[in-house]
């Protein structure tokens, strides 16, 4: 009867530690994918930080005009060459922000009539050969500066 005892013992003990086992691997394989996931997600944050960096940014304070409430914007890519100086071909594209109608005034430069707002743009310069790079711009155009007036009341009796 005592080795019957212990045989169920063991027995007991082996399915035990294999359940315990099981768990300690399911808890392995959960973890594998929760760190996964984090590595995926910070990967991803990653990627956004290198592209908003690779961004070229412009804050542009209001005209400071109560009458208006459009600015002119110009974007300017004009500067940009080619090392080999051939002819080039310039596109302002807009990628983000509320809609607007850009107006080419020479090539490489671009301007449009803005509200307060956040905009995006992408100049692409090509080359003769069909070689081209590109550069966004992302733009914050400033709401117009204001302080409500100070309220001054002086109460008296008329002599």
């Amino acid at each position: 009867m005592e080795k019957q005892i212990t045989a169920a013992a063991l027995v007991l003990s082996v399915a035990g530690l294999g359940i315990l086992k099981a768990q300690q691997m399911e808890r392995m394989e959960a973890q594998a994918i929760i760190d996964a996931e984090s590595a995926m997600v910070a990967e991803a944050q990653e990627a956004d930080m290198a592209d908003e960096a690779s961004r070229l940014h412009f804050e542009v304070p209001h005209d400071r005009d109560a009458s208006s409430s459009e600015m002119e914007i110009v974007l300017d890519g004009a500067s940009s060459f080619d090392n080999e100086r051939d002819s080039l071909t310039f596109n302002w594209a807009q990628t983000e922000g509320p809609d607007v109608q850009l107006a080419e005034e020479q090539p490489g430069r671009s301007s449009f009539k803005a509200t307060p707002g956040k905009y995006t743009f992408e100049l692409t310069v090509t080359d003769a050969y069909g070689e081209s790079g590109s550069a966004s711009a992302r733009l914050s155009v400033l709401p117009e500066p204001n302080q409500p007036p100070e309220v001054a009341v002086v109460v008296y009796a008329r002599e």
